[in-house]
């Protein structure tokens, strides 16, 4: 009886291991059907990037990025080149000298820009203008070119989106001395943009740019010179998007900052600008106003041509 007690002990215990080890395999197994696919951060966010593209009608601003009009966007775009171009003429008053001096300019820009991936973007562009003043003043009275290049990063930021990123205009303090605060503003910055999708068709931003210059001396060419240390210019901005339609978007800035002023050391200066885009994939016409509340806006009109 020993004997037999003693083995259906042995069986026992060997019945008990088999069935431990069995129960840890079907356990085992049935923990690696339950955990899901382990995907990269960056491979998750690629994917989830084509459902938070912003819209149809993105052009290119000022600084030929992509954009509203001073304002650079968030942009997912997964790759193509964009070229386009802009032109306006201003005008404007100025007292200098102990004369009302009235200047005329006109500017024309063309932008391209390219996607390396989807969250990086390249941009150059070509500025050129003339100014003319009445009656003539020799400092006052020029033609200027400018090639700029930049480059912007978009990334999703919690429930929003971002972009960062420069553009560069290399200029001489005399031709700083030359340009005006929203050539320099366009020219040369850094700047950092937050957007939110405030409806289905309705997208708000948030942009703080800082536009910098060098050391100047203005001169005016009737014998007045000024001097004038390095200016940093800060600028925020707040925007709004509209799309109605697939390829039809209105948008508006409210731009608000310090700026360098050849006659003014420290002044806060209060911009609106608006402007509406259509077209298609391929082709968008452009046609946008500046300086909406001052008493002489400048009408811009262009175009962007995608391949």
């Amino acid at each position: 009886m020993k004997i037999v007690a003693s083995i259906n002990t042995k069986r026992i215990i060997i019945l008990i291991t088999i069935f431990s080890i069995l129960a840890l395999n079907s356990a085992r197994a049935q923990v690696l059907e339950a955990v899901p696919e382990v995907k990269r951060r960056a491979d998750a966010i690629e994917e989830a990037v084509p459902a938070i593209e912003m819209n149809n009608m993105l052009g290119t601003t000022m600084s030929g990025t992509s954009g509203l009009v001073s304002i650079p966007a968030p942009d997912y775009a997964e790759k193509g080149v964009h070229v386009s171009y802009k032109g306006n003429t201003s005008k404007s008053s100025i007292f200098a000298a102990g004369t009302n001096v009235d200047l005329e300019k006109d500017e024309e820009f063309i932008g391209i820009r390219g996607k390396v991936n989807q969250h990086i973007e390249l941009s150059a562009g070509h500025l050129s203008y003339d100014r003319t003043s009445s009656p003539m003043m020799t400092g006052l009275n020029f033609s200027e070119d400018h090639y700029s290049f930049g480059m912007k990063y978009s990334a999703p930021f919690e429930d929003k989106q971002m972009c960062m990123g420069f553009t560069f205009t290399p200029m001489t303090a005399e031709e700083l001395n030359l340009a005006d605060i929203e050539q320099i503003e366009s020219l040369r910055n850094i700047y950092l943009t937050v957007s939110e999708k405030i409806s289905d068709n309705l997208t708000g931003f948030m942009n703080l740019t800082s536009a910098f210059t060098k050391k100047q001396t203005i001169d005016f060419g009737n014998g007045i010179t000024r001097k004038m240390d390095r200016k940093d210019i800060f600028v925020g901005a707040f925007g709004l998007d509209y799309q109605f339609g697939s390829y039809a978007s209105f948008f508006g800035e409210c731009r608000f900052g310090n700026y360098r002023d050849i006659f003014i050391d420290e002044s806060v200066r209060y911009r609106v600008h608006a402007g509406m885009r259509f077209g298609s994939d391929a082709f968008q016409l452009e046609v946008m106003g500046l300086n909406l509340t001052e008493e002489e806006p400048v009408l811009v009109v262009g175009g962007n041509i995608g391949f």
